[in-house]
């Protein structure tokens, strides 16, 4: 198995070199590294028969399953058609965007997610491991993305350009986020796998790129050429495939166990200790006795995460399942062209995509921080054991994911199905009720142009739709809403927001039909 992931890691750093290779031949109309192109691919296709060369032995050893050299050769049926494309980046008659769809998606992507795969069906390794193994080549693959934006940004001078910055900012925000992952679950020989290859004169260089881009230097930082950008980040990049390399040889659960005797005894839940007493409260734990809740939360960590920060991407195995103490986080889908749709925002006591945990499934959209958040997380493959165990947490569990599917739906049917204003308007009351602070005040959690994504308009829209409120008397500031009487927004009520209305039901309230359109005449 381990042998297989190594051939693996092979053709992956070759498709991802060759990658880097052509993008940058495209986007400079063919003026740089016309001459590397073909021995680019020659060393794909080495690295491809090397791979070929080892299924004869994998199959008649039984070191693959079926369903895995299935896999394998499917996967390289691919990469077989992808190479017959490379006639038309030599002729230039494909797109530089299509031509990095085509090798990021369909051959890169499959690679990772077929690696990942394998060592997971090696019942000698360890899931820990394997999780940061998983992190680590997503965090190759997000800075292999890097030096092909990069190359493309310094050969059309973008790197001016805010939209092409906040794009740029973007992805290493996603390298941020699986570097952190990566050391929180790596092992002590994990790390040193790591710190023994990167401590290069390159890694430092970009690290301090992005500590100017940080400080809206760009223009300094990125004072380079095309060319000595891409083997500035080419240098780090093989770096980094040492480390995967060596990654393979740290998997194991024996050297886990070795390992683990090794440490100091961490006495559990000294963490969540400081915020037990709103955990207890959560539906998960509802109902849990002690030492049930103890074995759950023995490997429980909060952390703190800053606005922008990745939590999930999207095809990524779970390995914690993360629960909202404090902050916002938006749950979206995001496509090639840097487009996204914002299809929930999570806050306090909200669990984050926990059906992909609960069915050991990928993950199908992403989650960020839009506001500062503390979050709590906990292993995914103990809280799996303890729910096959435990059915006092089996039914919080399904309860959870039910209430979470039903949330879904009625957000759907409550925005997309409105117009702007009524969208608005049930949007500003859901937040005035679920806050019940201020009568007459309601706090905007999030920037507004995540309000007007999340509630499916254009930026412009909601501007629009915004002024119709400050017409009808309201008082719209940078993060509040101030109403012009207490039940300005009753009549966008519906019979959801009117279950967890106080006044509902009684003779206050104004609109006891929950129709909308009662109280409302914009």
């Amino acid at each position: 198995m381990r042998s297989a992931i190594r051939s693996l890691c092979r053709v992956l750093h070759e498709i991802q070199k060759e990658r880097g290779c052509i993008i940058l031949f495209l986007c400079s109309n063919g003026k740089l590294y016309k001459e590397k192109i073909t021995q680019r691919f020659l060393e794909s296709d080495y690295a491809v028969e090397e791979l070929i060369s080892h299924i004869p032995e994998w199959e008649k050893k039984g070191v693959l399953s079926d369903k895995s050299i299935k896999k394998i050769i499917f996967l390289l049926d691919n990469v077989t058609k992808l190479t017959s494309q490379r006639e038309y980046i030599i002729d230039q008659s494909i797109e530089a965007s299509d031509a990095l769809i085509e090798y990021s998606h369909k051959i890169i992507g499959p690679i990772i997610d077929l690696m990942v795969e394998l060592a997971l069906n090696d019942s000698e390794n360890s899931s820990n491991r394997v999780s940061a193994f998983a992190n680590f080549l997503h965090l190759k693959e997000r800075i292999g993305r890097e030096r092909v934006l990069g190359a493309r940004g310094l050969v059309s001078e973008s790197f001016n350009n805010p939209e092409f910055l906040e794009n740029y900012r973007f992805l290493i925000s996603e390298q941020k986020s699986y570097q952190d992952t990566f050391f929180a679950l790596a092992a002590k020989s994990q790390k040193e796998c790591y710190e023994r290859h990167m401590n290069d004169y390159a890694v430092e260089k970009i690290e301090k790129m992005h500590q100017q881009l940080d400080q809206k230097q760009s223009d300094q930082a990125y004072d380079i050429s095309p060319i000595d950008w891409y083997e500035l980040v080419t240098q780090k990049i093989i770096l980094m495939h040492q480390v995967e390399m060596d990654l393979t040889e740290t998997l194991s659960k024996e050297e886990e166990q070795q390992t683990e005797q090794a440490q100091p005894y961490r006495d559990p839940g000294t963490i969540e200790k400081k915020y037990k007493d709103f955990i207890l409260t959560l539906p998960l734990f509802k109902g849990l006795e002690e030492d049930a809740l103890e074995r759950l939360l023995h490997d429980t960590s909060v952390k703190e995460y800053n606005k922008g920060n990745l939590l999930l991407i999207e095809g990524e195995q779970p390995n914690r399942l993360y629960i909202i103490l404090e902050g916002w986080v938006k749950i979206f889908k995001g496509n090639a062209s840097g487009d996204e749709s914002i299809l929930q925002m999570l806050t306090s006591g909200d669990m984050v995509l926990e059906s992909a945990v609960f069915l050991n499934a990928l993950y199908p959209l992403n989650a960020q921080v839009t506001k500062k958040a503390l979050i709590l997380s906990l292993p995914a493959t103990v809280v799996r054991e303890q729910v096959k165990t435990n059915n006092i947490l089996a039914l919080n569990v399904l309860n959870g994911m039910s209430l979470h599917s039903q949330m879904m739906i009625q957000n759907v049917e409550s925005v997309r199905l409105k117009s702007a204003t009524e969208r608005v308007g049930w949007f500003f009351l859901k937040l005035l009720l679920e806050q019940g602070r201020v009568p007459d005040m309601v706090e905007l959690p999030y920037d507004k142009s995540l309000i007007a994504s999340y509630l499916d308009m254009k930026p412009e829209t909601f501007s629009r739709t915004l002024k119709k409120f400050k017409a009808r008397g309201f008082e719209i500031r940078k993060d509040t809403v101030i109403l012009p009487a207490v039940n300005a927004l009753c009549g966008f009520c519906d019979s959801d927001l009117g279950e967890i209305c106080k006044r509902h039901g009684t003779p206050d309230c104004p609109n006891p039909d929950c129709e909308q359109g009662q109280a409302v005449n914009f």
